[in-house]
């Protein structure tokens, strides 16, 4: 054996190597990027428009903030139009009870369509009072972050959006006091988390 022979071997595991490691590189910056959230951490900064076009915080220092993931082009009964429903139980309650002091905020898994002309429209046509109920968008890196954040899949490589559902309670310090996963969630438990 040659000693050019004897080091062509450990090239070409270097070279397998590197590109394994190039390859694995996205995937490695996407889940450095994304930090979960769980109860009790604080809620990041995020650039976020309401349905007027205007910034919206998802935290209120006066009053509790539930947030939900939705899609205005959404058809699957137990996804995007459940969680309106829930979100409209919700906000019945608030109208009848002033002392839940209560805040919904929708945020659009389709940033693309989902623009605040869109949300604006979508808003009256499900019943949303807009004294408690907003919308929100933002650019595509904004939302990734989020629904990374929230562990919300999020995937429209097979040209339908198909996604997962979270719901989370806000307190006025901004921290997440409760998250709630897929579409199981009843009001009574969201209004027995806002009550504590």
């Amino acid at each position: 054996m040659t000693k050019n022979s004897a080091i062509r071997p450990s090239l070409k595991t270097c070279a397998l190597g590197l590109a394994l490691l190039f390859a694995s590189l996205p995937q490695l910056l996407q889940a450095e990027k994304a930090k979960p959230l769980y109860e009790g951490d604080a809620l990041p900064q995020t650039q976020l428009i309401n349905e007027n076009g205007a910034p919206i915080e998802l935290t209120s220092s006066d009053q509790p903030t539930v947030i939900t993931f939705i899609f205005t082009r959404c058809a699957a009964m137990q996804f995007c139009p459940r969680m309106n429903a829930q979100f409209e139980a919700l906000q019945a309650q608030a109208q009848k009870d002033a002392t839940l002091n209560l805040r919904l905020v929708s945020i659009s898994l389709d940033p693309e369509f989902d623009r605040p002309e869109r949300l604006k429209e979508y808003g009256p046509a499900i019943g949303a009072d807009p004294t408690i109920w907003q919308f929100a968008t933002g650019s595509t890196d904004a939302i990734d972050q989020l629904t990374q954040a929230f562990r919300v899949h999020r995937d429209k490589s097979k040209g339908v959006l198909n996604h997962t559902l979270c719901t989370a309670l806000i307190a006025p310090d901004g921290r997440i006091q409760k998250i709630w996963r897929g579409n199981a969630w009843e009001v009574d438990e969201v209004i027995a988390a806002l009550r504590k």
